[in-house]
């Protein structure tokens, strides 16, 4: 008896929320396969991934799993794992699976813990990473605003707990790209305050969605909570 031949898999970033922002290779794949697999924080919550592309699956079989918003990483390589097999599983019995994630899959992504897993379960060579516009990319584009040219320096990093941290790589980049703001962006507002940055910098939220929010007058941020889901980029002058 031949073999069964084993389904692909297609981790797929879908871009910051915009559906108009999908790549032509995303938008073929997720026509082509059988099955799409999609991320949520909660069992009771909607998957944001799912509402992006939803419009263009016609019908197409989804399947969701639930990712909690939590830190412990060996909870969570739980869930990842039960993903990772349930994903397994379909590509043996010889279907194309994709995953959905925001922006792009291996930047900053919770899909780099599901590609390890996968890499114990399927043959490297059926599976398949569609990258996606991040963001920043995103933000920047809405701004008009040239990330790096000629030698200029370009940071991208998640804000730390400790803000301080960030005073080096503000005064030694050209751009920094600050990631998962979150609750602290009021602390990032005052560093940047102190060292005559605001000028500098663009905050935008929810870019790619209907509620995106784009300022570059960030110290009326102080208070506002708007740092869910934003990024902020500062951009030194050019010499």
């Amino acid at each position: 008896m031949t073999p069964k031949k084993l389904g692909n898999f297609y981790g797929i970033g879908i871009g910051p929320g915009d559906p108009e922002l999908l790549t032509l290779k995303a938008l073929r794949i997720l026509k082509e396969v059988d099955v799409v697999f999609v991320p949520k924080a909660g069992s009771k919550e909607e998957s944001l991934a799912l509402e992006i592309v939803e419009p263009i699956l016609n019908g197409k079989e989804v399947v969701e799993k639930v990712f909690p918003m939590i830190k412990d990483a060996t909870k969570l390589q739980a869930f990842w794992l039960d993903a990772a097999q349930a994903i397994g599983s379909q590509i043996t019995a010889g279907r194309d699976v994709a995953f959905l994630t925001i922006g792009d899959p291996l930047t900053f992504s919770t899909y780099v813990y599901l590609l390890r897993c996968l890499r114990n379960i399927i043959p490297e060579g059926n599976i398949h990473t569609i990258p996606g516009i991040t963001s920043f990319h995103a933000a920047a584009s809405l701004a008009n605003l040239p990330l790096a040219q000629r030698d200029e320096k370009i940071a991208i990093i998640p804000v730390p707990d400790e803000v301080e941290e960030l005073r080096p790589i503000l005064e030694g980049f050209d751009t920094v790209i600050l990631m998962k703001v979150a609750k602290r962006l009021d602390a990032v507002i005052a560093l940047l305050e102190e060292l005559k940055l605001t000028q500098n910098a663009l905050f935008a939220s929810h870019v790619g969605m209907e509620d995106a929010y784009l300022t570059r007058n960030i110290s009326e941020l102080k208070g506002s909570g708007k740092g869910y889901m934003s990024v902020i980029i500062v951009k030194r002058p050019q010499k």
